[in-house]
Parts: structure tokens; C-alpha cells; sequence
């Protein structure tokens, strides 16, 4: 999972946490990479939604999360990537608690709300 720069471990998700869920949502290992269940292994992403891909610095499935975003613009899909500087997985969750992470909910808001005016009808 995430490198040592995102943080393995002591930032409220660990990789033994990923590792768990991941058990949990896809128990065949083998399913794993399958486009079906991670869109990170699509072949073809043409068609998709416009997407706002929003990642934490300190979150070990950070490195997938960047990978993911680069893809649906070379499908020529609009996408608006932000990694959220200090942040950790799930930091929407205390916003009434950080002020940090308040702001950075409103940032994510501002870029959901921008992408869906520029293209739903």
C-alpha cells in the first residue's frame, strides 16, 4: 500500500486496516485487480462520470487514489484531482474538531458542486 511518505501506520487507517476491508469487500483474491470491482484496473474509462478525486497525504491508500485520478482524463473524461495537504483518511469525519479539516471539506464541496455545474444539465 502506501509508501513511507504517506504513513503506514499512526494516522487513524493503517494497511493492516486496508488489508482487512479489502478481505472483507472482495474476499477472492483473485478479484482484486478486476475492473469490476476497482475501476484503478479498468482498461477503458471512456464514458465515465466526471469525477472530483479527492486524496490525503497521510493515508495509505493515498498512492491508489493518485493513480486512479491520472486515468480518466487520458479517456478524455473530466476529472479535478486535490490531495489535501496534513490530512488523514477519513478527514471529514472530525470537522467539527479540525478546523483543518473543516476547510478541507469545503474545498472538496466547492469542487463537487463546480464539477457538477460545468456538466450536468
Amino acid at each position: 500500500m502506501g509508501d513511507s511518505s504517506s504513513g503506514d501506520t499512526g494516522w487513524g487507517l493503517t494497511t493492516d486496516d486496508v488489508a482487512w476491508g479489502a478481505e472483507q469487500w472482495v474476499p477472492d483474491p483473485s478479484r482484486r485487480a478486476d475492473a469490476e470491482v476497482s475501476p484503478l484496473h479498468a482498461v477503458d474509462l471512456r464514458g465515465l462520470p466526471p469525477a472530483v478525486v479527492v486524496t490525503a497525504e497521510h493515508d495509505p491508500l493515498r498512492d491508489e487514489g493518485d493513480a486512479y485520478a491520472a486515468r480518466p482524463a487520458v479517456a478524455n473524461v473530466p476529472v479535478r484531482h486535490r490531495c489535501e495537504a496534513g490530512m488523514i483518511h477519513g478527514f471529514l469525519t472530525p470537522d467539527t474538531l479540525s478546523p483543518a479539516a473543516a476547510a478541507a471539506g469545503e474545498r472538496v464541496f466547492a469542487a463537487v458542486t463546480d464539477m457538477l455545474g460545468r456538466h450536468v444539465r
